[in-house]
């Protein structure tokens, strides 16, 4: 290898550990807080699960914001235009918080009533998820000023402070939940204590993101750059994130529809299906990182006008990608039943668990391509065709062949991963398509 590929290797590496830590932060946050509420009860537990769900569901779609507001920081910082870095940043913000005190409002009035309509749980369940849902919906705001603060500090090359502040935002969201439900130094208040835990522990992790981007060296945000409304700044974020925005609907609203979907299949099958799932969800974390990391690199490069840099940087990328992602799919395919036996005895569930897992590592190098491909055109400001992709992969190809399968052609939850590995083929193969064609160098 030569040596300047080292370097950018290094590079790629420095920007994407911290990701990768802080989304596995995320994981074992949530496996903590399933551990802590399922000591209370099922319906407890499944009504947790909807609200944080839901909640986390609708703030991503907003957070895609902080998507344009990275790829355009990116660029800024990359150019040493750092006044521009401030505008954006505060704008990025004022968007984030108008948006979410909407969304807290009507979450709020709405959550209850939303949740008995639409999804089909128990009514227990869904009463009780939509008064935890209400008092999650106050915190939106925080929660997505956190998020657009974490990403323009990704836009320039500070992962490692991002993940500082999540890992916060999630250690004091486990010590508060657990006080409060279970009334160590405060008053028990039960499941609605994991509501008000995580809820303060994002408002304190959204204050403390934009105390670090009001005081970092670099970006130095006044508070005249967040309250005086620049219709021009705002108009550019708003061009690079509506497509990133419009992707995460496609993708939340394909998330729940399989959902629904695979429940058709019975208990074992649809219980073979979340196993896989929370198996495979482990090797998406180096895929997450370094497309996060490449998303700032593409984007500092382009603002330097280093073309060849950035192409360099999304082909070194992509085969580490492809190489972790592909060892990944070695231990699956050789440790599947072990994986699968892990979660659950149940010799049923366990047959189709393992055949999901072993069909999960095909999916492994595709995945990683996508997910570093997509980072590299968002990074350069070409948000519509990861958008585009993501649409035609969930909604045109993957929901239709898998209702016709289950529908129609007696398929089982075999078919489906199969189907689903196919999915992921067909988007790295357009993403590397427009990638090749290059246009994405000269966006501005």
């Amino acid at each position: 290898m030569k040596n300047s590929d080292c370097v950018l290797l290094r590079r790629v590496v420095g920007l994407s550990w911290p990701v990768i830590l802080e989304m596995s932060g995320v994981m074992m946050a949530g496996a903590l807080m399933t551990a802590m509420v399922g000591r209370l009860g099922a319906v407890e537990l499944a009504a947790v699960g909807i609200a944080t769900m839901t909640q986390l569901a609708s703030a991503m779609v907003v957070a895609a914001f902080g998507t344009g507001a990275s790829a355009i920081v990116g660029r800024e910082s990359g150019a040493g235009l750092w006044e521009d870095v401030r505008q954006t940043a505060g704008q990025a913000l004022l968007l984030g918080l108008l948006i979410g005190i909407l969304v807290a409002c009507v979450g709020f009035l709405g959550a209850r009533s939303l949740l008995l309509r639409l999804i089909g749980a128990e009514p227990a369940v869904a009463a009780l998820a939509g008064e935890l849902l209400k008092i999650l919906f106050l915190f939106t705001p925080a929660l997505l000023m956190m998020s657009i603060a974490n990403a323009v500090l990704r836009g320039i090359a500070k992962t490692r402070t991002a993940f500082f502040i999540a890992t916060f935002s999630n250690v004091l969201s486990i010590l508060l939940s657990y006080s409060l439900i279970y009334g160590v130094a405060a008053p028990p208040l039960g499941v609605a204590g994991v509501a008000w835990g995580t809820g303060v522990a994002q408002l304190a992790g959204g204050l403390t993101a934009l105390a670090v981007v009001r005081h970092d060296p670099h970006i130095r945000l006044r508070w005249q750059n967040i309250a005086a409304w620049q219709p021009v700044t705002i108009k550019k974020i708003l061009r690079i994130s509506l497509p990133a925005a419009m992707e995460q609907a496609a993708l939340q609203g394909g998330r729940v529809t399989f959902t629904f979907m695979l429940t058709g299949l019975g208990a074992v099958q649809f219980a073979a299906h979340q196993i896989a799932m929370q198996v495979e969800s482990l090797s998406f974390l180096p895929g997450f990182g370094f497309s996060v990391g490449i998303m700032t690199l593409v984007a500092q490069s382009l603002g330097k006008k280093r073309y060849r840099q950035a192409e360099r940087l999304v082909r070194t990328t992509g085969w580490l990608a492809v190489v972790s992602m592909t060892l990944m799919a070695a231990v699956f395919l050789l440790f599947a039943k072990p994986l699968t036996t892990l979660f659950i005895a149940d010799p049923e569930v366990v047959y189709w668990g393992t055949f999901c897992v072993m069909l999960a590592a095909f999916e492994q190098p595709t995945i990683g391509v996508s997910y570093v491909l997509a980072g590299a055109l968002r990074g350069a400001g070409d948000t519509r065709w990861p958008m585009v992709v993501t649409t035609i992969g969930v909604w045109i190809f993957r929901l239709p062949a898998i209702y016709l399968s289950i529908r129609f052609w007696g398929g089982t939850i075999v078919s489906v991963w199969m189907i689903t590995a196919v999915d992921f083929l067909i988007r790295s193969l357009i993403l590397w398509w427009r990638f090749r064609k290059g246009d994405w160098k000269q966006l501005s």
